[in-house]
């Protein structure tokens, strides 16, 4: 049984955050959940040095502009910083972990994303994922931790979407469970997180607004995921996770 989590990068500067998700992390391989395979982000750090740097953080339909000296950005803080800062709390909650990112052995392969409202800059699309190469480390009992900085056929970088590389990630392991985590319980309607939802009931709720923005990236994600033969998507936060609850979206 493989399931991924992916970890969500608005509370990623957050270390008492960090500190939970790893104790969540250990429980739940103590309750025999198994080993998860962890995907992370970082937009809220890359923002902030973006700032910092004289840059304007841009979005296109809930997708990161990036464009050359973002991408250098991005790959200090996923790579440099947000991996090895996971990798380090699930050590200290007595988790096995070793982080990897696209470049690792070829671990993801990207191509440039368009998208019908502007051009992205280096934002890629996942082709292809070593699914052995992970496999290999969970086989030795040990977490991995992926930054999804992808790497094209000639040897360009390129910003994926953390929920877009968890699903392509899910989909090549033949997840059980691709796992979204936020700061939110779930879909949410009138206040509330919604508990299940169908591939069609997810549609309705991004054409109505209803799931915008970032969400309706982790629904995409998700129906990516399912298309691919993951039986389902969690979205859920921290005490879902511990619970086992949250917006469970399916295709039927």
């Amino acid at each position: 049984m493989i399931n991924v989590l992916k970890i969500g990068g608005n509370q990623l500067d957050e270390p008492q955050f960090i500190t939970e998700m790893a104790k969540a992390v250990a429980f739940s391989i103590s309750q025999g959940r198994g080993l998860p395979v962890i995907v992370h982000g970082g937009g809220k750090l890359i923002g902030t040095l973006q700032q910092k740097l004289g840059i304007s953080p841009r979005t296109i339909g809930g997708m990161r502009v990036t464009d050359r000296d973002s991408l250098a950005i991005v790959m200090m803080v996923l790579i440099g910083q947000v991996n090895p800062t996971l990798v380090t709390a699930l050590q200290l909650a007595g988790v096995e972990a070793e982080g990897l990112n696209g470049a690792d052995r070829g671990l993801l392969r990207a191509i440039p994303m368009t998208h019908p409202d502007g051009d992205l800059g280096h934002v890629g699309t996942i082709q292809t994922v070593r699914a052995d190469v992970i496999r290999e480390v969970l086989d030795r009992g040990v977490v991995p931790v992926i930054a999804p900085v992808s790497v094209g056929a000639d040897g360009s970088f390129f910003n994926v979407n953390a929920d877009h590389a968890a699903g392509a990630i899910g989909a090549a392991l033949k997840a059980e469970r691709v796992t979204f985590l936020t700061n939110v319980p779930g879909v949410l309607a009138d206040g509330h997180a919604i508990d299940r939802l169908t591939q069609a009931d997810a549609h309705e709720l991004i054409r109505l607004g209803v799931a915008a923005g970032g969400m309706a990236v982790k629904l995409e994600a998700a129906f990516s995921a399912l298309s691919a033969g993951v039986p389902g998507a969690m979205i859920t936060d921290l005490s879902g996770l511990l619970d086992e609850r949250g917006t469970l979206v399916t295709l039927v």
